[in-house]
């Protein structure tokens, strides 16, 4: 799976992780709606006469797999908010260790 380049290409790491997970996170989330409308559909539209055997357990299997999606997407949510929470707490100590520095020059 490629993502987009990070605008600009630059920056530091931390904040091109939080960017790579905000594009990972929108993609997952995506692919959870469409599993999700997948799903709804199939199980519109087939009737319970063939709902066994291989298209049972597909059926069960792609809802298990459309649960995964969703609990990653949601894990990488936490993800990205700690990438946020750390990113500014290290722009706070650079622009603190650059007053500290300001004062001795």
């Amino acid at each position: 799976m490629k993502f987009s380049p990070i605008p600009g290409g630059g920056g530091k790491p931390i904040e091109r992780a939080q960017v790579k997970t905000e594009q990972i996170q929108q993609t997952l989330l995506v692919a959870g709606a469409e599993l999700h409308l997948t799903n709804t559909a199939l199980d519109r539209c087939l009737p319970h006469s063939v709902r066994h055997g291989d298209v049972g357990r597909a059926l069960v299997q792609n809802a298990a797999i459309e649960e995964k999606v969703q609990e990653a997407a949601e894990d990488l949510a936490e993800v990205t908010e700690l990438l946020h929470e750390e990113a500014a707490e290290r722009r706070r100590l650079e622009r603190q260790l650059q007053a500290v520095q300001g004062g001795r020059g």
